[in-house]
């Protein structure tokens, strides 16, 4: 079965809805955001979320890598980041 495309890449088979109360004043200014670019503020909303967990996955992954980085330092040895940072590509992949 296929769904209508609602932007951002998903199908309307593919979304849920919630609600979220946001103050006033940023909702009116998702508004004109909206309207200033055509978009509609669902897809601006959704960009936005999109953005933002994609930037807190990458800070959890950095995060992890000091924290490994940091371990194998007390114990003498040479971190290799290069796990983590394959994991990030692959997740990044999935992303697009």
């Amino acid at each position: 079965m296929s769904g209508d495309h609602c932007g951002a890449g998903v199908t309307t088979v593919d979304r849920e809805q919630f609600t979220v109360r946001v103050p006033k004043e940023l909702l009116d200014r998702v508004r004109e955001e909206a309207a200033a670019y055509g978009d509609s503020m669902n897809d601006l909303v959704i960009s936005a979320l999109e953005k933002e967990v994609r930037m807190r996955e990458q800070l959890r992954l950095l995060n992890e890598i000091e924290r490994r980085r940091s371990l194998m330092a007390k114990r003498g040895l040479q971190p290799d980041s290069t796990p983590v940072i394959r994991e990030l590509r692959l997740r990044s992949n999935r992303n697009d």
